[in-house]
């Protein structure tokens, strides 16, 4: 048994970031696990904040940091030290502790070990998928991060993989923690809920077909609507493809696509308002089923929610996906319009005859994947000790 708890120091940046991403996600289901093990004894760990944003926190209600440190460096100026490769030690204003930097950034920690979290490298292997500046930011910072930190966390086998292919990255260096997802708050709801956020997102159908992700190229839009617009009309009439993604980059191609498909009479939805997380457990679990078709992916979080709300999926089956999916998935080539299109009459017509035949894998997919687990294996990459420590006697049994 160790004799000191060792004390771990979060940058919480993606938690209080005005855009809550994927990478949000993961963080906070990292973070409320490291809450647990803080409950337990096992660890203590603080917050690292934009001064101004650490009020942002409280939504999560976390019960056993130890404290919140107000950073007196803004966001941008680390950012700026980051992308010109100053090795300010930022450990020396921010305290001791293991650094866990969860968003590709590691800050330079003199004497402070550190592991950061590198969810793809998309920016290196399909460049044409990241927009120019973030791309070009990735390609300046993750090398320096690379040098950093103590070691690197992966969200799944194959972006392991593709760290060790782009950066020649030491293999047992690098450790994996998968994604998992958030039951509490994943869940399937009821037919009065799901119908007040259709109507909250003018879904005036009983039926559709769900989608979910920025628009941008990476998550190939276009070729999901090329193959829903080839679906015989008795389904499109019926089925409506929701699309819930807001921002993203170079996208006037596919808005132009959806735009002739709706004046050709093909039901397309996209919510022009931003969908709040709050609601998207009610249209996942509305949906007839789920797609998706990225043709790169670090992980992919958006089947498992799917899955939580008992809603079938359709899936790539390249890069991380199929790990994201598991065996539960029905898997089509990203990359072929045809594939997608029989996939998705395929889908209509056994969602129809019989829904639950998914459940059985679903379920065991979905206990699988925890976020406990994953805290155990990063708090012993970042501290050395044992993962046997972090766990507790549920999972000793």
């Amino acid at each position: 048994m160790p004799k000191k708890t060792p004390h771990i120091q979060v940058d919480a940046f993606p938690l209080v970031d005005s855009h809550f991403s994927g990478v949000g996600h993961y963080t906070q289901g990292i973070v409320q696990a490291f809450d647990e093990l803080a409950g337990e004894g096992k660890i203590t760990y603080s917050l690292i904040t934009p001064r101004n944003w650490a009020d942002r926190l409280k939504k999560y209600d976390l019960q056993h940091y130890k404290k919140i440190i107000r950073s007196p460096i803004p966001n941008r100026v680390m950012r700026g030290f980051m992308k010109y490769h100053w090795n300010v030690p930022s450990n020396l204003l921010l305290g001791k502790g293991h650094y866990w930097f969860p968003s590709f950034l590691a800050w330079p920690t003199w004497g402070s070990d550190s592991s950061v979290v590198i969810h793809d490298v998309t920016y290196l292997a399909v460049p044409d998928c990241v927009e120019v500046g973030n791309r070009k930011y990735l390609e300046q910072t993750v090398p320096f991060s690379l040098k950093n930190a103590k070691n690197v966390i992966a969200v799944s086998q194959f972006s392991k993989e593709e760290i060790m292919k782009y950066y020649g990255y030491p293999e047992d260096k690098i450790f994996v923690a998968h994604p998992s997802v958030d039951r509490k708050h994943f869940y399937k709801r009821s037919s009065e809920e799901i119908h007040k956020v259709k109507v909250k997102y003018d879904i005036f159908s009983e039926h559709y077909i769900l989608s979910v992700g920025n628009v941008e190229p990476r998550k190939n839009y276009g070729r999901l609507i090329e193959a829903y617009t080839k679906l015989p009309r008795n389904i499109t009439d019926k089925y409506p493809l929701v699309i819930v993604g807001a921002g993203g980059w170079n996208n006037e191609e596919v808005r132009a696509q959806i735009q002739k498909a709706k004046e050709d009479g093909f039901k397309i939805i996209n919510p022009k308002q931003f969908v709040l997380d709050e609601d998207m457990p009610a249209l996942y679990s509305g949906a007839q089923f789920f797609v998706f078709t990225p043709i790169y992916e670090g992980f992919g979080m958006s089947p498992l929610e799917a899955y939580a709300c008992g809603t079938p999926v359709i899936a790539s089956n390249i890069a991380s996906v199929p790990e994201a999916a598991g065996d539960a998935a029905v898997y089509i080539d990203p990359f072929s319009v045809d594939d997608i299109q029989e996939k998705l009459e395929y889908m209509v017509v056994e969602t129809e005859r019989d829904r639950s035949q998914w459940d059985e894998n679903i379920k065991k997919h979905l206990e699988s994947l925890s976020w406990r687990p994953s805290a155990e294996i990063t708090a012993a990459a970042l501290t050395g000790y044992p993962v046997e420590y972090f766990q507790n006697k549920r999972n000793n049994s």
